[in-house]
């Protein structure tokens, strides 16, 4: 199997996850992977779960262009492409429109760490006020905060995750979807209590927490 057959396998595969997660609903979300200058994405106005390998459209990173497939990619590319020019090491990205941390983010409330899992797979996530969806100005206000996080939440409009790979992109927009109903839980039934800045500098020194992100990118 040649390196871009195991790309769209795994483009295939994820967005498949994404889909039974709940993450996304419909033709919504959007996935993507790097493969030396050229990035996989999937198809504008497909749901994940359609998606098949004939379906993904490869983008060269720097023009932008089409220069596989035949279909149009997600109407998301832009936000996609900033992702990858302002973060070398990433080489994927999922979009979600997961209903939960949707719901909390659009309430104006923030997601802060309340379990080790935020602290390991996120540290802090980058906040962006309501921006029209598919245009160049939310792309550019996507690579400035992705320059400092690994997860972006999107006012009245859902989630991006990044990573070394799709599994840790994935399992990222997991967690931040987890937080979330365990934010609105708390609330429910109590007071939210958030990690302090001291127990969150103790987790992330753990030789545990360590291992595991070796593992995971």
């Amino acid at each position: 199997m040649t390196e871009k057959e195991m790309v769209r396998k795994e483009l295939i595969k994820y967005g498949n996850k994404m889909v039974r997660s709940g993450l996304v609903g419909g033709a919504g979300g959007n996935i993507s992977a790097k493969l030396g200058r050229i990035i996989y994405l999937s198809p504008s106005g497909y749901a994940l779960d359609e998606m098949t390998e004939d379906s993904i459209t490869g983008v060269d990173l720097d023009s932008g262009k089409i220069v596989e497939g035949t279909l149009r990619p997600t109407s998301e590319v832009l936000m996609h492409l900033e992702c990858y020019r302002n973060r070398k090491e990433i080489n994927a990205v999922v979009h979600t429109h997961s209903p939960w941390a949707s719901g909390v983010i659009s309430a104006g409330v923030s997601l802060k760490p309340m379990f080790p899992e935020f602290v390991a797979d996120l540290g802090e996530v980058g906040y962006l006020d309501y921006i029209l969806p598919t245009t160049k100005m939310l792309a550019d206000a996507v690579a400035q905060q992705i320059k400092n996080f690994n997860a972006i939440l999107m006012a009245n409009h859902g989630v991006i995750t990044v990573g070394r790979n799709l599994k840790e992109a994935y399992y990222r927009s997991v967690i931040i979807e987890e937080a979330a109903k365990s934010l609105v839980a708390a609330t429910v039934v109590g007071k939210p209590r958030f990690l302090s800045r001291e127990q969150i500098d103790q987790i992330k020194k753990l030789e545990t927490i360590q291992y595991r992100q070796k593992v995971i990118g």
